[in-house]
């Protein structure tokens, strides 16, 4: 999976500012790879461009063994430094692919960060909603007193008298007494 493919996948649209933070680390890091390949890359060039020199030198008739020596030598350290190139090429991706991890981690943390405070939020907002529910359908109790009767208690709170008797689990609305509980239901 490509270094943008990553960032792709791991920053979301909403949260943009984190984005596009993300995309400039990304795009910094791959800039400072690019720039190291190239730096070895003609590091190795050189390199081998002397043993090109150095080989078709010792390759002449008249070549000394000191310069064949010299060839030899300026090959084996132009694959030295191709290979130092290689690695260095390499370091350069890897620290790359470091950096523009790092910036996805963040991306994602602060994402991660977000969404748990909107569920917070959410949940807190749900408590809030039941507790004004349980409010809304708590019944009110009143007690009754001397000379009180069902029909005088639901008409004084706008309830029906049967429901009263019904929700009360009263059997004969003509027996209440006082210091008796009465639940007077919402309507």
């Amino acid at each position: 999976m490509s270094l943008w493919a990553k960032l792709k996948d791991a920053i979301t649209t909403d949260d943009a500012e984190a984005a596009e933070e993300a995309r400039k680390e990304a795009e910094a890091a791959q800039a400072e790879a690019d720039k190291a390949k190239v730096e070895a890359q003609a590091r190795a060039d050189e390199a081998r461009r002397k043993a090109d020199e150095a080989a078709e030198k010792a390759g002449l008739p008249s070549a000394t063994a000191e310069e064949k020596a010299q060839a030899d030598t300026a090959r084996q350290e132009a694959e030295a430094e191709a290979q130092a190139a290689q690695d260095a090429q390499f370091e350069a991706d890897r620290k790359a692919e470091e950096k523009a991890q790092k910036a996805i981690d963040k991306a994602n943390a602060r994402r991660e960060k977000k969404q748990e405070a909107r569920e917070e939020r959410q949940e807190e907002r749900q408590g809030a909603r039941q507790e004004a529910r349980r409010e809304a359908a708590a019944d009110e109790v009143y007690t009754v007193k001397s000379g009180d009767t069902l029909s005088g208690i639901g008409q004084r709170f706008g309830v029906d008298w049967h429901v009263l008797a019904r929700v009360n689990n009263i059997d004969n609305a003509d027996l209440i007494f006082p210091g008796q509980k009465v639940k007077i239901p919402k309507k």
